[in-house]
């Protein structure tokens, strides 16, 4: 896929195209959360670990961050999984403000900038509010909370729909990330990962991404029905399957002098059929892998 190198480079789009409408003219924030997802004594938990947001004025010049871990409530732990993808600890967290507090603050700067509107990238604004109905907060800060809580506002829909031109609705945070050029290594750190979704807007607004949206969106698509129908290649598991068949390979043969490659459902059957055939295992690639192979 060809880089961005035409005279329309420069282009601004404005954030009313690649962010929800009701924006333009008014202060944003850039909002992510890591949590602790559960099931805790027969019920579920989502509780807010950490949170980190960006402030911006509509030009999407920065005012203002935050950025705080949380307290874990008593006898909830961290499992070593989410350890391992937040690189945050138990003990971190013990040491951590309350929620309370950090809902305080982080509503207190939201009011003085006057944020309109806080963007979230998938599934945050679910999980805040999961939060937030489980705790017994006090009136005042509970009114506060739920207030800001609404002023959540998804854009993974609408600004994957932008940048792919209606084919992909659900790009993940590593796949815009991608397609902007940014690499495909989503942090899992709050600030680090809000901090993301802002330049990878900032990128869609000025038309500078690396990739091709509809391009990307049209190789997603293969490379996920691909893996899908891919059935052999674990070497560990499949080894024994390996045979040496001269019929077999004709076959081969024939689906490749046909273009079957060109769909993803054969080519992973082709694939399957090759590593069966003793000529090795195809390994795909990830999306940004991939990205970066083919340079489309």
């Amino acid at each position: 896929m060809a880089t961005n190198n035409t005279s329309t480079k420069n282009k601004v789009k404005g954030p009313s195209q690649t962010a929800p409408a009701g924006y333009k003219g008014k202060n944003q924030a850039f909002l992510d959360a890591e949590y602790l997802s559960a099931r805790y004594k027969k019920s579920s938990i989502e509780d807010v670990i950490s949170v980190g947001v960006i402030i911006t004025n509509p030009a999407h010049e920065e005012l203002d961050r935050f950025y705080s871990t949380v307290q874990l409530r008593p006898g909830h732990k961290l499992p070593p999984l989410i350890t391992e993808l937040t690189g945050l600890t138990n003990e971190d967290l013990e040491d951590a403000p309350a929620y309370e507090d950090v809902m305080t603050e982080l509503i207190t700067r939201i009011r003085k900038f006057q944020v309109g509107k806080i963007c979230v990238w998938g599934g945050d604004k679910n999980s805040f509010q999961r939060d937030y109905e489980s705790r017994n907060l006090e009136k005042p800060l509970k009114r506060s909370v739920a207030k800001f809580i609404s002023t959540f506002d998804n854009i993974q829909k609408e600004v994957s729909l932008d940048v792919t031109g209606g084919l992909d609705a659900n790009l993940s945070l590593a796949d815009m990330k991608t397609i902007c050029g940014l690499g495909g290594h989503v942090e899992h750190n709050a600030l680090a990962d809000a901090e993301d979704m802002l330049n990878c807007i900032r990128i869609i607004e000025q038309d500078k991404m690396k990739y091709d949206g509809v391009k990307a969106a049209e190789y997603k698509k293969f490379r996920g029905e691909y893996v899908k129908n891919r059935s052999f290649g674990d070497v560990e598991e499949d080894d024994e399957l390996i045979i040496d068949s001269k019929i077999g390979n004709d076959f081969l043969e024939e689906l490749k002098s046909k273009g079957f490659q060109e769909n993803p459902k054969t080519k992973a059957f082709m694939d399957d059929l090759g590593f069966l055939l003793g000529q090795g295992n195809v390994y795909m690639g990830t999306f940004s892998e991939m990205m970066e192979e083919k340079n489309m």
